[in-house]
């Protein structure tokens, strides 16, 4: 089947040919964190099948915004990950889902929930204006999965993997994180439950609150 157009002279309808179909953007999303592995985005969009994740990475791909690599060893894995254009993606990827933030609402039973999906949006949310007073390296641990974020004075970076040596180390739980993500749950009250905990300097985890606007108290 030939790939449907637009066929408009205007740069917006040229991206969507590239990129509107139905899974693309969120591939795309899930490449931010890092290589992706054909499981790990399978597991990570649930019900989109392995013959259209296929095709999907095979149009991505042709359109030039993600290529496929073999990791070093002792990985050695195939995995797919954002190519330079891609990258460019990037803020225009963050800026459509801190736009969505404000009209996400309390998660459903029906709605699929991953530790990437929490760290992808504390990119989102994150607030420009206080980089300088929150700069830093940090570890973020949700579930298991380990998250390295780093705060210059230019901006945020939020990648999977773990970190050596990071100036905190915040450690907790997928609901934990929900709940202070929707505003139902305060930082203090998570450390008060033990759900969330704070390792290295405690004086930073105001700092991190306000740039993230999640609620301290």
């Amino acid at each position: 089947m030939a790939k449907r157009s637009y066929n408009q002279y205007c740069g917006l309808a040229v991206a969507l040919d590239l990129l509107g179909e139905r899974w693309s953007l969120l591939l795309l999303r899930n490449m931010l964190l890092g290589p992706q592995r054909f499981k790990d985005l399978l597991d990570g969009l649930p019900g989109i099948g392995t013959a259209l994740l296929a095709e999907r990475l095979k149009q991505l791909e042709a359109a030039g915004v993600i290529t496929r690599a073999t990791l070093p060893p002792p990985a050695a894995s195939a995995v797919y990950q954002l190519t330079a254009d891609g990258e460019e993606l990037r803020p225009l990827l963050v800026g459509l889902a801190r736009w969505g933030l404000a009209r996400l609402g309390a998660p459903t039973e029906q709605q699929f929930i991953a530790p990437d999906l929490l760290a992808l949006g504390l990119q989102a949310r994150f607030e420009p204006d206080s980089a300088e007073t929150a700069a830093g390296v940090y570890e973020l641990r949700i579930s298991e999965r380990s998250y390295r974020v780093d705060i210059t004075e230019n901006g945020i970076g939020i990648h999977a993997g773990a970190v050596d040596a990071p100036q905190v180390s915040i450690v907790t739980d997928t609901p934990t994180l929900v709940a202070i993500n929707s505003g139902t749950l305060s930082l203090t009250q998570a450390l008060g439950a033990g759900t969330l905990t704070v390792d290295g300097d405690l004086e930073a985890v105001p700092a991190l609150a306000r740039a993230f606007g999640l609620p301290l108290m």
